[in-house]
């Protein structure tokens, strides 16, 4: 549940920190037939997504209260950080953490700005190259350890933990560690070897030794400088947002979206035909790799089959690929509809109002995918796709 709660909190956190909105897919028909599977209106979309937000928010209640039990299935190395650290020493703790393979955390955003952490974060790691740590933004685990200053080393497995706060080389905090629990030498000793590789010109080969037996959760204490966290927890700006959020703002905003993405349609560039012309397409596909039933003994088709569909099943529709903002094309488009019948023509639109085009040819139309802008070699539209025998026949029309 927790994992769940976590999972549903960092989307929210997408939504409400980062402003980012929803966009159509461009990869399925916009418009189905009445016995189809229905689809979300707009409004019906941005309804959803508000019922869902709230429905966060009310899970998130308990999670307000800091957990005391200890760490869960937390098993390796932890360096928690902020960005209150002066940048040269926390560059060279960041290096010395990958030396360490130790997962570096922050408790939460800086400046409580998504965008801000981002880039902040990529330009550390551009700096440090092949030696960036791992990083992540985790306000767990500084809760459940109980550190409230920084830079902080634990060693965890399982439940238990050992810590150990200061401002200090990466191996001088590891010998405070093992002074305390004399189990952790071999951490010690590869990490000693890790660092003389290093100095070297590359990385050590032998794997980092097991995480020791620890006993609960233990702060060593040390006269250390310590640097104070400025990140807030991430976990209650999220809940600060979404208290102070305008679902109904957000809510008209997901619907402008939703509607502007539609109006737009997939968006896949291709130019007006200036001549008329046609060309064969072969459907025949190889198959690179068995094809095995769910059993997974019995092959289906050997690898290195050709099949060719058209030889199987017969397209008894034309396929009208148009620009959908292009008032010449939708004309054509009707022409074909009005002259084959709706039941014999299926129009695709490359950009445009489904809607619109809809109501204009008065049938119903469906974005391409870019799939078949692919398979098909189409360049120029509009274009026509039918059949010819075990070929696909397109034509580029020059209206």
């Amino acid at each position: 549940m927790m994992r769940h709660r976590h999972m549903l909190m960092a989307m929210v956190a997408l939504v409400v920190l980062s402003a980012v909105g929803v966009e159509g897919s461009a990869q399925e028909p916009t418009a189905q037939a009445p016995d189809s599977k229905r689809r979300l209106s707009p409004r019906d979309a941005a309804e959803a997504v508000r019922q869902q937000a709230d429905l966060v928010r009310r899970q998130m209640v308990p999670a307000a209260q800091p957990t005391t039990s200890g760490i869960k299935k937390r098993s390796g190395v932890f360096y928690l950080v902020s960005w209150s650290i002066p940048d040269a020493e926390l560059k060279g703790y960041l290096r010395e953490a990958f030396q360490l393979g130790a997962t570096v955390a922050f408790r939460g955003l800086l400046d409580d700005d998504f965008k801000t952490t981002v880039a902040r974060t990529k330009a550390l790691a551009v700096e440090l190259r092949e030696q960036a740590p791992h990083t992540t933004i985790d306000p767990v685990i500084f809760r459940q350890l109980g550190v409230t200053t920084v830079p902080a080393l634990v060693v965890a497995n399982e439940q238990q933990a050992l810590i150990v706060e200061g401002a200090a080389p990466l191996a001088h905090l590891l010998s405070v560690m093992v002074r305390e629990n004399g189990d952790l030498k071999p951490l010690v000793e590869w990490y000693e070897g890790t660092q003389r590789s290093w100095e070297r010109g590359g990385p050590i080969d032998v794997q980092r030794p097991a995480m020791p037996t620890l006993v609960g959760q233990k702060h060593v204490p040390t006269t250390l400088t310590r640097y104070p966290i400025w990140e807030r927890d991430l976990e209650a700006v999220i809940r600060e947002r979404i208290q102070q959020a305008d679902w109904n703002a957000i809510q008209r905003k997901l619907e402008r979206q939703v509607k502007d993405k539609l109006k737009q349609g997939p968006g896949i560039a291709l130019t007006a035909a200036t001549t008329s012309r046609a060309f064969a397409v072969d459907p025949t596909v190889q198959f690179d790799k068995d094809v095995k039933r769910e059993d997974g003994a019995t092959v289906l088709i050997k690898a290195g089959t050709q099949v060719n569909p058209l030889t199987q099943v017969t397209l008894r529709q034309r396929f009208i690929v148009i620009d959908g903002r292009n008032p010449q094309q939708v004309a054509f488009a009707k022409e074909q509809v009005q002259h084959y019948g709706a039941a014999g023509v299926k129009v695709m639109l490359t950009a445009g109002d489904y809607a619109a085009v809809s109501k204009a040819i008065a049938d119903r139309v469906y974005w391409v995918l870019p799939e078949i802008v692919t398979r098909f070699k189409l360049e120029h539209v509009p274009s026509v796709i039918t059949q010819n025998g075990p070929l696909l026949k397109v034509e580029e029309i020059a209206l």
